[in-house]
């Protein structure tokens, strides 16, 4: 066969541009071929038996698929695994991979961790080559660097996206847990913690200012109580409780520039306020500038609600 034909570029398409050495053979490509692509530059040498095709960008799922092709054993994972099923707070200026074997070093910029315990079900092999762990494998190793919050975060948008639920992630991390595993505490801590009121919440600013207000004593506060409208909708505003019909929406400018969702969002609130509803709205910039502040308002504005309705605050101390 030609040294390149359209077979060859249909693999290196299909995977990111990455081919091991046993792929090319299987492939047809002899190891003087091989050799000689790699001296016209068509090809160059990522790892040890593993090829990158120079044409293609190597891009952050390349450099992935690279990985895997180095050492079968390797699974992708961590914040590398969060980054490709699109979770948040998952940024690494490494790929992070995990293997239960003895494996020796990839690279400088992979950073390898050992696990006695990393059963096939943990694992998803796609089809262009790439091994992760599973979503709730995912969750359970990131508790052991990242913050509570974070981790917290990152098991709302796993649950919000349908990738596992919260009795699956429950399960997997009792399973894993154990005195001494780094992580097990944080996981265990953090799903127990978890309210089975309301939906789970949409993005990381409802996570921290629900998380704000928690330590600020509004323990009432839920995610995203439903709230049922005159025309009999039920809708489900971001932070709120229910108990005194006081509610709060996250607002993110890049959804909400445009005149039309403006007026949507007013008319929602209008429709709270006709069933006897209170909603007050805070963007994320003004999160991020003060969250102090804005916890000492959504207080201020709760008490007088409380005040209004005459029923207890669910205001506890801190």
């Amino acid at each position: 066969m030609p040294p390149f034909d359209g077979t060859l570029a249909s693999w290196f398409r299909d995977h990111h541009g990455i081919a091991d050495t046993a792929a090319l053979s299987l492939l047809g490509l002899s190891p003087d071929q091989r050799q000689r692509l790699v001296h016209q530059g068509v090809l160059e040498v990522l790892f040890e038996g593993v090829y990158h095709l120079t044409s293609t960008p190597l891009d952050f799922e390349g450099r992935c698929a690279a990985v895997c092709a180095a050492d079968p054993s390797l699974v992708l994972s961590c914040f590398t695994a969060g980054s490709l099923e699109g979770l948040r707070r998952c940024g690494s200026e490494f790929i992070h991979a995990t293997t239960d074997r003895t494996t020796k070093p990839v690279g400088p910029r992979v950073k390898v961790h050992r696990t006695r315990v990393l059963p096939d079900e943990h694992i998803v092999t796609r089809c262009d080559g790439i091994r992760l762990t599973n979503p709730e494998r995912t969750f359970f190793d990131l508790a052991k660097h990242v913050s509570d919050l974070t981790l917290i975060s990152v098991g709302e948008q796993i649950i919000k996206e349908g990738l596992a639920t919260y009795e699956s992630l429950a399960a997997t991390a009792q399973s894993l847990s154990s005195r001494g595993r780094p992580g097990s505490g944080r996981a265990l801590r953090v799903l127990d913690s978890r309210s089975p009121i309301g939906a789970a919440a949409e993005s990381h600013d409802e996570v921290r200012l629900l998380a704000a207000l928690h330590r600020a004593g509004l323990r009432g506060f839920v995610r995203h109580p439903p709230v049922t409208l005159l025309n009999g909708r039920v809708i489900h505003p971001d932070l709120g409780d229910p108990r005194v019909g006081f509610y709060v929406e996250v607002d993110h400018h890049t959804w909400h520039d445009q005149s039309a969702t403006i007026d949507i969002d007013n008319e929602r609130d209008r429709q709270v306020r006709l069933v006897g509803g209170e909603v007050e709205r805070v963007t994320n910039t003004r999160l991020d500038a003060d969250l102090g502040g804005v916890v000492a308002d959504i207080i201020r504005l709760y008490s007088r609600r409380v005040s209004q309705v005459g029923i207890e605050s669910g205001r506890r101390p801190a």
